[in-house]
């Protein structure tokens, strides 16, 4: 149900922000069952920085798709508010540790940061629920991930083993 929800939620958003320009930034009020939610959808904006007055603490759900950023403001932690933080195909090379400090963040969606290698430990966030990681250089389920109980939903891609036979030329 949580899945669908937020399925459903990045549904409408995209719904609703296709006509976002470069230079001129909402935030959306949610609706229906997202209602109460404040959405910032920053996508294709072909940012390859996240200024600070898009600090925001009343932000809940933050979407960064499809830009070239290439890590996070420290002062992404400041997002007491923030649920869901979506920054799918990017050109991440690290996240920022001070994401641990969103403690409300529930989903955390980072596939297609093919350069990705690590995230920082995030078991002090005890409401997040689901991580993404697919098409990242991660491709293990980290051990700090053992003291989430919150966790249930870490998809990563698995580590393709290549057989030394195949690779050899003759």
């Amino acid at each position: 149900t949580t899945l669908f929800r937020s399925l459903l939620l990045l549904f409408i958003i995209n719904s609703y922000t296709r006509g976002i320009e470069k230079d001129s930034v909402n935030v959306f009020e949610g609706r229906g069952i997202f209602k109460s939610h404040k959405i910032l959808d920053l996508s294709y904006q072909n940012l390859k920085t996240l200024p600070a007055e898009f600090s925001n603490i009343e932000i809940e759900i933050l979407i960064l798709d499809n830009n070239n950023l290439e890590e996070l403001p420290s002062w992404i932690g400041n997002l007491k508010n923030l649920k869901i933080l979506s920054i799918r195909n990017n050109n991440l090379l690290n996240l920022n540790p001070a994401i641990s400090f969103c403690k409300n963040l529930e989903q955390l969606h980072l596939t297609g940061n093919k350069n990705l290698s690590e995230i920082p430990n995030l078991s002090m966030s005890e409401k997040l629920e689901i991580i993404d990681v697919v098409d990242t250089k991660i491709n293990y389920l980290p051990t700090w991930t053992q003291l989430m109980d919150s966790l249930y939903y870490f998809k990563f891609t698995e580590k393709k083993h290549i057989d030394k036979q195949q690779t050899t030329t003759r």
